[in-house]
């Protein structure tokens, strides 16, 4: 993959600002966690964010974000996720957020590209990119394989990003 500047009018920012892509895996094993990283290494400025982290950095009172009493966390913890994400792009950086974000969940991020003129984008990843786990020597021709799609995401999405296919409006 090739380090491309994709940035202002092309990915629909402008005054400067950057852009926040969502990367989202609504399924274990869509493949975030190595398509995020590709995506981000091949922009510039770069930052990549996984809003897991942000629900994990609840320390006290932490509740399974699958729990029906763990809404207020999970919308907290997104909140924070769409803020940093948007704080970042206000100062040029384009930015990939990586996480299972709903649809219904897009809300923060559309204040905060409204707020601060940053564009925002949406892509949902549909399974296929990590691969299992192989026993012996298919281990390693699994995981080159797995490496191999991630790529292929990466250069999917990095395209789609160019012509503006994940670019949301307000």
């Amino acid at each position: 993959m090739n380090r491309t500047t994709i940035g202002g009018p092309e990915l629909g920012g402008g005054r400067g600002a950057g852009s926040v892509v969502v990367l989202s895996d609504p399924a274990a094993g869509a493949g975030s966690g190595a398509v995020a990283p590709l995506v981000a290494d091949a922009l510039f400025p770069s930052v990549h964010l996984r809003a897991e982290d942000f629900r994990r950095a609840v320390r006290q009172g932490y509740v399974a974000p699958d729990r029906p009493e763990a809404r207020r966390q999970n919308v907290t913890a997104l909140a924070a996720t769409a803020q940093a994400a948007f704080a970042f792009a206000s100062g040029g950086y384009q930015v990939v957020v990586e996480g299972s974000v709903a649809p219904t969940a897009l809300d923060a991020f559309r204040r905060e590209s409204r707020a601060t003129g940053a564009a925002l984008h949406y892509v949902v990843l549909n399974g296929g990119t990590t691969g299992g786990v192989a026993a012996d020597g298919a281990a390693q021709a699994e995981g080159r394989a797995a490496a191999d799609a991630a790529e292929a995401t990466a250069d999917t999405v990095l395209a789609g990003l160019r012509r503006g296919a994940y670019l949301l409006g307000w």
